[in-house]
């Protein structure tokens, strides 16, 4: 056990994701969620934090009091605070010495090229969630500096969704995070949650700090990984149950896992790619017919960006359309340049989904 909280990282050297057990809205937590986000300097990191309970600035406040005034070399921060319809970015008065003076306009500490904020929809489920968080750290895959995340936190994610569900989100993103090398942590607290869920949580993370009052915090890493609950393939896409028998899924079944589909999914170009080949009739498609059609749709979209003829030829040949063929979604034959595409009821009924909450 340890009870100085500079010291937690020397316990959690080879833990990528980890299980913050501790009161919220307190200096312990506090101290050790910015010790867990700065294991390299700052200019060194990309910093996600998803805040469900506190406003942007509030954890922005807690950043500078604990690590002083350098900043990430990139900051992004999701604002799901439930009941909020405002922007939201600060709840401080103009001026607080704690508080950013201003949250928009030239200058605004959350509006720069190294910083930014996003909400949530209005009324997010967790595909919405799990979604904005893969497509941040797949936009970040490429960056030399290492990411880190906080989500702040499961107690309130516990409080607005259903338990089970809950589980199978953190599942994912657990392991989305351990394949692209990022570190993250996730805020319980443990007053909060009844014990059968903090027991059902442990196993999940590869490490767990859990602060005790009388003796500091107590760290615990995973000798080996514990199987890990997920969106298995009977799990019927967000359309429900059907009305005339509430024992079968509306739709068809996928056979594709939750981790998989957000991977698949983190990429805007991939998922323009993917509402491309579920509207068409045809299975089988030339590749320069399917780069003009993808660039088309791009550039008729305002919350995408157009590319290059060649660059999204090169991106679909050597990046989406092997990712996609690995996971039997479709083939490429290389030899007659064309695409053919394996229609997935399962998939394509998720898609419907994802595609109107993304573009209406």
């Amino acid at each position: 056990m340890t009870e100085s909280y500079q010291s937690l990282n020397e316990h959690l050297t080879e833990s990528s994701t980890i299980l913050l057990l501790a009161p919220a809205d307190d200096s312990p937590d506090d101290r050790a969620c910015i010790d867990l986000l700065t294991r390299k300097p700052p200019d060194e990191t990309n910093v996600l934090s998803v805040t469900l309970s506190a406003s942007p600035s509030d954890r922005l406040s807690i950043w500078r009091r604990e690590s002083g005034a350098e900043l990430p070399a990139r900051t992004a921060i999701f604002d799901g605070r439930r009941g909020e319809t405002e922007g939201g970015l600060s709840d401080a008065e103009p001026g607080s010495p704690s508080e950013p003076e201003s949250t928009s306009g030239p200058g605004s500490p959350f509006e720069s090229e190294s910083m930014s904020v996003r909400r949530f929809p209005e009324h997010p489920d967790l595909h919405d969630i799990g979604l904005a968080i893969a497509e941040q750290l797949g936009a970040w895959r490429d960056t030399d500096e290492t990411t880190v995340m906080c989500l702040h936190s499961l107690t309130a994610l516990f409080a607005a969704y259903d338990a089970d569900q809950v589980v199978s989100l953190i599942a994912s993103l657990n392991h989305l995070c351990d394949t692209r090398d990022v570190v993250a942590h996730h805020h319980v607290d443990p007053s909060e949650l009844d014990t059968e869920t903090v027991t059902t949580l442990r196993p999940l993370y590869d490490a767990v700090l859990e602060y005790a009052p009388d003796v500091g915090w107590i760290p615990t890493e995973r000798e080996e990984a514990a199987p890990a609950p997920s969106f298995g393939s009977t799990t019927p896409p967000p359309g429900g149950r059907a009305k005339t028998d509430p024992d079968r899924p509306e739709t068809v079944p996928m056979r594709h896992s939750f981790d998989t589909l957000l991977d698949l999914l983190s990429s805007p170009r991939r998922r323009t790619l993917l509402y491309y080949l579920k509207n068409r009739s045809e299975d089988e498609i030339p590749l320069d017919e399917l780069v003009e059609d993808v660039r088309d749709i791009e550039r008729a979209l305002p919350v995408r960006d157009s590319a290059p003829r060649e660059k999204v030829r090169t991106e679909l040949r050597h990046t989406h359309l092997p990712k996609l063929r690995e996971v039997g979604i479709l083939r490429y034959d290389a030899g007659s340049q064309t695409v053919h595409y394996t229609e997935n009821q399962g998939l394509e009924s998720y898609l419907d989904y994802v595609e109107t909450v993304e573009l209406g």
